[in-house]
């Protein structure tokens, strides 16, 4: 059995697609799995339709620093 290139495509396409959703924080658990397998069945076809939902199935993050417990503060005394 030799492997194509196709194969090893689609194997990098699949290795990337599930490190996005290991970092993805969905809003609910269950989407993480249901576009896992969604991907799997529909492959490229599936991605697509992932990448046009996206926007509604994660969290929106939140931009909410805390300057006080920030390491490298510089000191104003002299």
């Amino acid at each position: 059995m030799v492997l194509t290139p196709i194969f090893y495509l689609r194997l990098l396409f699949l290795i990337l697609f599930f490190k996005e959703l290991y970092i993805t924080k969905f809003k609910h658990k269950k989407y993480k799995f249901i576009w896992f397998f969604f991907v799997l069945v529909f492959g490229y076809y599936g991605y697509s339709i992932y990448i046009a939902n996206r926007r509604r199935l994660i969290l929106k993050r939140k931009f909410n620093p805390d300057f006080s417990k920030c390491k490298y503060r510089i000191d104003t005394k002299i």
